[in-house]
């Protein structure tokens, strides 16, 4: 008969070997999505190294099988999400406030990003970048400051067929954006799940219309 503290030895033991299984064993979510690369390497990646956005798995998985060489884009928020969305769109302007970080990030510029800088301020020149420029965009990321007058100076910028992604949008303070995309007739969807080395439940959301370019 085995004594109560062998097994209270197991049941101390589980959570420690149940971590390690389903971390650090190369067939797991874990590895296949890029989460534990990422944590070697301190940046968002997939397994293979490839830069990703900071955004839970669910909605990378849908980026990359939705977006394409037609895509114009335009990015509230510079980075590692730069260099993704720039191997599969046509071409990308990238907003970023932070001189430092823009300046780092453009280092590894490819030929389709054009780098724009603005210093962080609120409804005044950072949200309004997209307005400077003579033309509309199908996709629309809003992952950097004043979330909620970004969305509001995008929607006018879109194409027929244009969505504007949200991040982090189950934070209290984006409510008014999701307001101002129901009044504008967009449907929003919510997608959910872990980020890249991150530890809990992140929420993406896509507003978009009939005849949007990921085809929603």
């Amino acid at each position: 008969m085995k004594s109560k503290g062998n097994l209270a030895g197991k049941r101390f033991l589980w959570p420690i070997l149940g971590a390690h299984r389903s971390v650090w064993r190369s067939t797991t979510y874990m590895h296949e999505t890029g989460w534990v690369e990422s944590l070697k390497r301190g940046y968002p990646c997939d397994k293979d190294g490839s830069e990703v956005p900071w955004m839970n798995y669910s909605v990378i998985a849908l980026l990359k099988e939705r977006l394409n060489k037609n895509i114009s884009m335009f990015e509230y928020g510079c980075g590692y999400s730069t260099l993704f969305y720039s191997r599969l769109v046509r071409d990308v302007i990238a907003l970023e406030y932070n001189k430092v970080w823009l300046d780092h990030i453009r280092q590894k510029s490819p030929d389709n990003v054009q780098w724009v800088y603005k210093a962080q301020d609120t409804d005044g020149e950072y949200c309004r970048a997209i307005t400077e420029f003579d033309r509309v965009f199908d996709f629309v990321v809003v992952d950097g400051r004043d979330r909620v007058n970004c969305v509001r100076q995008s929607v006018p910028r879109l194409s027929e067929a244009g969505v504007i992604l949200l991040d982090d949008s189950s934070r209290d303070k984006y409510s008014e954006a999701m307001q101002i995309a129901e009044r504008e007739g967009f449907r929003a969807l919510n997608i959910e799940g872990l980020k890249p080395t991150g530890r809990k439940i992140d929420r993406t959301t896509l507003f978009y219309r009939d005849g949007n370019c990921l085809g929603l």
